[in-house]
């Protein structure tokens, strides 16, 4: 029986180790980058125009809005 108790023991914890090394970190695809603030994202890029600069990658962002309610969200930006 103390043998069974062994064998199953460590079963279990090879059980366990192994989840831990056969995630999706090893996948090799880039994780989607973390919800991005809407407002502040938009007062960025108007914050930062120019002729020459470069389009920004929006693909795959994800964006969260939490100023649904606020009418005056975007006021700063064009009341001058």
């Amino acid at each position: 029986m103390n043998a069974l108790l062994k064998i199953s023991s460590l079963a279990v914890v090879v059980a366990m180790l192994g989840g831990c090394f056969g995630g999706s970190g090893g996948s090799g695809e880039p994780r989607p980058d973390p919800a991005v603030d809407f407002t502040a994202f938009v007062k960025t890029q108007i914050g930062n125009t120019n002729n020459t600069r470069a389009a920004v990658q929006i693909n795959d962002k994800e964006f969260n809005f939490n100023d649904q309610n606020n009418e005056q969200a975007f006021d700063d930006l064009f009341i001058q």
